[in-house]
């Protein structure tokens, strides 16, 4: 999935990461592949292979990213293990 519009931890104020526009409302489809196993078991403990969410934030971090969405408050996932539709 694109990181473009999440926060950049590393910026001293915060930045948006490539946009100033936020990611909020995006839609974004769980692969459940990618990632380390421990990434993919905690996000199968909240979503379905296929199911399709909505971007509340990105975080951008130097190696790794995480994503939190409208629909499972205060729980962040593995960038890595969605894809943009």
């Amino acid at each position: 999935m694109s990181l473009r519009g999440g926060v950049d931890m590393y910026s001293l104020n915060f930045d948006r990461y490539g946009s100033e526009t936020p990611p909020t409302g995006r839609k974004v489809r769980f692969l459940n592949e990618n990632g380390y196993e421990f990434d993919k078991e905690h996000a199968r403990k909240h979503i379905n292979e296929g199911d399709i969410l909505t971007v509340k934030e990105i975080y951008v971090g130097r190696s790794s990213s995480e994503v939190e969405f409208e629909e499972i408050p205060n729980q962040k996932f593995n960038t890595v293990m969605f894809e943009d539709i």
